[in-house]
């Protein structure tokens, strides 16, 4: 699967978890997740568990605000280690 196919998902799941507070085609994959509003530190958590439920890739928690901080790098990082 490419990254860009990831990004997709990525931003499907960003908007289902915001419970109708974002659309998926409104989510700038390139945006800083928790600069753009896209997650808190609750959906973080909700997040990295269904990346790594439905990825098999584990992501720490400090590197979603250090490492990882948009779509485009968590997808680039699920693409790179699958």
């Amino acid at each position: 699967m490419g990254a860009d196919e990831i990004v997709q998902k990525l931003k499907q799941q960003l908007a289902e978890l915001s419970e109708g507070k974002l659309e998926a085609g409104a989510i700038d994959a390139k945006g800083h997740l928790f600069d753009y509003g896209y997650v808190d530190s609750l959906s973080a958590v909700m997040f990295l568990a269904w990346i790594e439920e439905s990825f098999g890739v584990h992501i720490e928690d400090l590197d979603l605000i250090e490492k990882y901080t948009t779509l485009d790098a968590i997808a680039r990082h699920i693409a790179e280690s699958a």
